[in-house]
């Protein structure tokens, strides 16, 4: 516990807002966001909307990978089974906003298929499957899903009440609402019993079930539960497009979220997944722009980044911000 900060009762000690800084944190962060359209043009708001909907699926495989300690290589093609089933629901008449919540109960199913393998698989093996499982999503989407590359999405499903919910501030809104409400749920997540049941079994999964734990409940739990996230970010990501393609949820997208994770901070679930978001995702698209004509430049500095990250700093950007947080809490003294 940082110095100068005492805890008087359990339900102190058992809060979620521990610090007078995670408070202020918070109080800058909601007010930062709910005036950003304000500052905002059109450009900007869609780069938040796009931000935010990665920050969720960044959420659901930090559950998988920070908190239980299972790689996945397959967040992007489980983004893309959510995109897709909302896309197929919509073209049956299905309003967009019943469809996204089936769309991540969808995803999640698969998710726990997905899971599967982590009973018997650990490590590069359990990783080389999600890149098989990667691989075959992929393929069912160029093939049998959108084989014309490029499924679009009816404009009346998107409106609610006379409120078309496919651009601008009531886009930005309900995603800044659907945000909020996962980053609650996954900063609880790691709270629970169920959170401390996946972090014995990331540290060891043989003496998590001596104790007790049920490690396969556990991880399918995990994977279902990041697939649920990784569903909800697909949804959003179909209301934010009037047509949604395969090429958005390649490896490239399932590499691009694990180097979030990894960047960020792995098992800081909300200010990792955050941190992660901004730096991968915002970096990403600005190297796009500026070796457009040489991607290659662009894969050698983020995978340049991410190997920093592993090797120097594996507590990710959240580590850095906890030290420097120390420092000044503690200055001018050195302990």
């Amino acid at each position: 516990m940082p110095a100068g900060v005492f805890k008087e009762t359990y339900l102190a000690d058992m809060a979620l807002l521990r610090y007078p800084i995670h408070k202020a944190a918070l109080i800058a962060g909601l007010a930062i966001a709910l005036l950003f359209p304000v500052l905002a043009g059109s450009y900007g708001i869609d780069q938040a909307v796009a931000l935010l909907v990665f920050f969720i699926g960044a959420m659901g495989l930090n559950i998988v990978t920070g908190l239980a300690g299972q790689i996945s290589l397959a967040q992007g093609a489980l983004m893309g089974i959510g995109a897709y089933t909302v896309a197929h629901l919509a073209l049956h008449g299905v309003n967009v906003l019943v469809a996204i919540p089936l769309g991540a109960i969808m995803t999640a199913a698969v998710g726990f298929v997905l899971g599967l393998p982590s009973f018997r698989l650990k490590g590069y093996y359990l990783a080389m499957a999600s890149i098989a499982v990667q691989a075959i999503l992929e393929y069912m989407f160029k093939t049998w899903i959108d084989p014309h590359q490029g499924i679009s999405i009816p404009y009346n499903t998107k409106i609610i009440t006379g409120i078309y919910l496919g651009k601008g501030l009531a886009l930005y809104y309900l995603v800044l609402g659907a945000t909020l409400a996962a980053a609650l749920f996954a900063a609880n997540i790691g709270r629970s019993g169920i959170g401390r049941a996946m972090k014995a079994v990331r540290d060891n999964d043989v003496s998590a079930s001596v104790v007790g734990i049920n490690v396969t409940r556990t991880k399918a739990l995990a994977f279902a539960l990041g697939s649920l996230y990784a569903g909800l970010a697909g949804g959003l990501y179909a209301l934010a497009n009037p047509s949604i393609g395969w090429g958005a949820f390649t490896l490239d997208t399932s590499i691009e979220y694990l180097a979030m994770v990894l960047v960020g901070g792995p098992g800081r679930l909300v200010w990792g997944s955050l941190l992660g978001a901004l730096t991968i995702h915002t970096g990403w698209s600005l190297l796009a722009g500026a070796f457009a004509a040489n991607a290659a430049i662009k894969y050698m500095v983020l995978g340049g980044l991410i190997a920093i990250f592993v090797v120097l700093e594996p507590d990710g950007l959240i580590g850095i911000l906890r030290r420097a947080k120390e420092y000044f809490r503690l200055w001018p003294f050195r302990y």
